[in-house]
């Protein structure tokens, strides 16, 4: 269903859009500056500073969730592949991999917030310009409901300058771990790195940033494979 505003469309889309797709469905209503505003707001709060709201309101204050640690310190961690999530499934301890998806929810989360209202303010960019293209109303023409234009055609061509902000954004997203983590006191790459500056450890450290350095590599690798999954333009026959 289309509604006409002069000479604006205002398109309706499915009823459970992501963070970007919400943006681009109350375009031209009154919610849209409440959006802007919101997303503003989320992006000028940086992710040690999620961390530190996180952790008083629903660890401190709430007491909903774990905020220190890995796992509960009544829980043995099993050590096979050195990651605890997938030791605990191998050695069939299920409380144990809840617990540990308990304590990543906050971490996880204040990361999330830090770096997504950036990939939700390009993805409502690019289906701004990708619903001008003359295959959107051809495709109106053939009677595709506006869901089905929606996800089937503009948001495939609208991802992909999302997807690349979204590898570059990965890389960023290593230096942001090194604070949260220690705010979590969450025993992972970027607390090693604090200690290993602390304590002058030059081995440690340059192996931590050669680590980091060929995770982006794949990242990036990945972001192109997708490209071309995505673009068969970019296909080599």
């Amino acid at each position: 269903m289309v509604k006409r505003e002069g000479a604006r469309r205002q398109v309706l889309i499915p009823q459970k859009p992501g963070g970007g797709l919400l943006m681009f469905r109350v375009r031209g209503t009154v919610l849209e500056p409440l959006t802007d505003l919101v997303s503003i707001l989320l992006l000028s709060i940086p992710e040690f500073l999620w961390g530190l709201i996180l952790l008083f309101v629903f660890g401190v204050m709430l007491h909903l969730l774990p905020f220190t640690g890995q796992v509960a310190p009544d829980l043995p961690a099993p050590r096979i592949t050195g990651f605890l999530l997938i030791d605990s499934l191998l050695s069939g301890r299920l409380d144990i991999f809840l617990s540990a998806c308990q304590h990543l929810i906050l971490p996880a989360v204040a990361l999330g917030l830090a770096f997504s209202p950036t990939i939700m303010r390009v993805l409502r960019s690019s289906l701004f310009d990708v619903y001008h293209e003359d295959y959107i109303q051809q495709a109106r023409l053939r009677g595709l409901s506006e869901g089905h234009i929606l996800l089937k055609h503009a948001f495939k061509n609208a991802s992909l300058p999302t997807l690349t902000l979204a590898g570059v954004q990965f890389g960023i997203l290593f230096s942001g771990t090194l604070l949260v983590e220690v705010i979590y006191s969450y025993p992972g790459m970027g607390n090693l790195m604090v200690d290993a500056v602390r304590d002058a450890d030059l081995p440690l450290i340059q192996a931590i940033g050669l680590t980091y350095c060929i995770v982006v590599l794949v990242i990036n690798t990945v972001v192109d494979s997708l490209y071309v999954v995505l673009n068969p333009k970019l296909r080599v026959r």
